[in-house]
């Protein structure tokens, strides 16, 4: 049976007790609390819906990371995602991370932004598949639906290297790509401006070589794995538009 989710009005004090484990993660501090919760009313924002796949303290939340949570929340009449700083994060505020995200979201990546503070992000709500679930749970295999999910991905991807960002997270895809009408990079916690982007080689190669579902990709599109490690190599070294369609069609995509 599915439980219906628990809304928070942040305007009332008495439901304010189970965001005390939210909006301070891990170390509830009032002043902190207080500061947290008008940086949210100053986004819009009116409510906390307690649903998603992550149980933090007896609370249903969307996601856990090292430096922040992400809730579910409401703006208006629509329902969006909001990440919110961890009190124990080496970063001292969101603003970089946002930042990275509206450049990517000028290429059609990325959760839209709609606002942020130093310690809160406002964006788009995804909802969908993560990327493994979406390849082994499939009723049947659709090789059609993968090699158009993949050359999104990757399209994606090159767009990032060639605007000069780096995701950072893509060594490990199965908690940054969501699958649903279409394909989703999320989380730019780890993003940089200064570091060689390596978005292409990295998502190929959790993909295709040592990644989960590099072996149900290799029997599926019987990679020649040698040649695919020289073009990425050459990739690497050049990452033009040229050897990333050389990587395209040795994938067969």
């Amino acid at each position: 049976m599915v439980s219906n989710p628990i809304f928070i009005d942040l305007s009332k004090i008495s439901d304010s007790d189970r965001l005390f484990d939210l909006l301070c993660y891990p170390i509830y501090d009032p002043k902190t609390f207080n500061s947290r919760l008008i940086e949210l009313e100053t986004l819009g924002i009116k409510s906390i819906e307690l649903s998603g796949p992550t149980i933090l303290n007896n609370n249903k939340i969307l996601g856990k990371g090292t430096r922040g949570l992400v809730l579910k929340a409401n703006l208006g009449n629509s329902s969006i995602a909001v990440k919110i700083r961890r009190i124990d994060s080496p970063r001292i505020n969101l603003i970089s991370e946002a930042n990275i995200q509206l450049f990517a979201n000028k290429f059609g990546i990325g959760p839209q932004i709609i606002n942020y503070s130093d310690n809160c992000i406002a964006m788009e709500l995804i909802e969908g598949q993560l990327l493994i679930d979406f390849f082994y749970k499939m009723d049947s295999v659709n090789i059609v639906l993968i090699k158009k999910t993949l050359e999104s991905l990757l399209s994606q991807c090159y767009l990032l290297d060639l605007h000069g960002i780096d995701h950072g997270e893509l060594s490990d895809l199965k908690k940054h790509v969501i699958i649903n009408n279409r394909v989703n990079i999320i989380d730019f916690d780890s993003a940089s401006l200064t570091r060689k982007p390596s978005n292409v080689t990295s998502c190929v190669q959790y993909l295709f070589i040592g990644g989960p579902p590099s072996g149900l990709l290799q029997n599926i599109f019987s990679i020649d794995r040698e040649k695919l490690i020289i073009t990425l190599k050459n990739y690497k070294r050049t990452p033009n538009y040229l050897n990333f369609i050389r990587i395209i069609n040795l994938l067969k995509l």
